[in-house]
């Protein structure tokens, strides 16, 4: 695995062994973060990347400028590569991993995030799309989701996020939302409860 680009472009790690994860391309990830540049959203973040794998995608925007970043990641093997290449990438202090299944309580615990890095199996994204849903929100105001599936199986419809652009890349779809306004209050209502 490589870093594309930012101050650690170049750098290799090795991920974890064997078919245990299914990686981000590389020109993905470029694109991914060519996006997110753009849209100033890397600078400083608070990055969470839930189905880590790799951490590929978390280790890139903390190449690039994320503040720090928290990985979850099912599998201990897993986990234990993912902690292996933060420390061949330098990066043990700005990482924290846990070893977990992906659940709303475990997203919600951990407060609220500038980018959200959702990239489950292909065959969950269902199970995906109902765990962001009832995390919500966990992501700031103005931060984003994203959010990759195979292009054969989009996420249903969301309530809580609105998207702002989606991608595709081959066999691989890319959703980038962020969390949707609040419903505006009426005044009506507002003004009756206000009465002594």
């Amino acid at each position: 695995m490589r870093i594309v680009g930012g101050a650690l472009s170049g750098r290799r790690f090795k991920g974890p062994p064997g078919n245990a994860t299914r990686p981000t391309s590389e020109r993905v990830r470029e694109a991914i973060a060519s996006v997110l540049y753009s849209r100033g959203a890397i600078g400083g973040a608070m990055v969470l990347d839930l189905y880590a794998g790799t951490g590929a995608l978390a280790f890139e925007a903390l190449s690039r400028g994320a503040e720090r970043a928290v990985l979850v990641e099912r599998s201990k093997r897993v986990a234990a590569a993912l902690s292996r290449s933060a420390r061949e990438l330098g990066l043990s202090r700005r990482v924290e991993i846990i070893c977990a299944d992906v659940s709303p309580d475990l997203i919600t615990r951990h407060g609220e995030h500038d980018l959200v890095f959702v990239d489950p199996p292909y065959a969950d994204i269902e199970k995906a799309h109902g765990i962001l849903e009832s995390a919500a929100p966990f992501v700031r105001p103005d931060g984003y989701v994203v959010l990759e599936h195979a292009t054969r199986q989009p996420p249903p419809a969301f309530t809580k996020f609105v998207i702002a652009q989606r991608y595709r890349y081959g066999d691989t779809g890319v959703v980038l939302l962020q969390p949707a306004p609040p419903e505006p209050s009426d005044p009506l209502t507002e003004a009756h409860e206000e009465r002594p």
